[in-house]
């Protein structure tokens, strides 16, 4: 699945992806495969795992983010 970060909460190591307008998904820093810290708007491919907590929903996993290339001539 492919969605962008909403917000990220360092001290707390957790935050969500926005896949659409309606739905987000809690990721938490263990699961993100990054050279960067995730940050708002970043693009990123994941995967979804069924949530520890019953009644939560599930939970982004190897997440990693999206390279952007930005056109140009080399």
């Amino acid at each position: 699945m492919f969605g962008t970060i909403h917000v990220y909460y360092e001290k707390a190591g957790y935050g969500f992806i926005s896949v659409d307008f309606k739905n987000r998904r809690f990721f938490h820093i263990d699961n993100y495969h990054g050279y960067v810290l995730p940050t708002p708007g970043m693009a990123v491919e994941f995967d979804l795992a069924v949530s520890k907590k019953p009644g939560k929903p599930d939970q982004a996993v190897r997440i990693i983010p999206v390279e952007t290339t930005t056109g140009g001539a080399k």
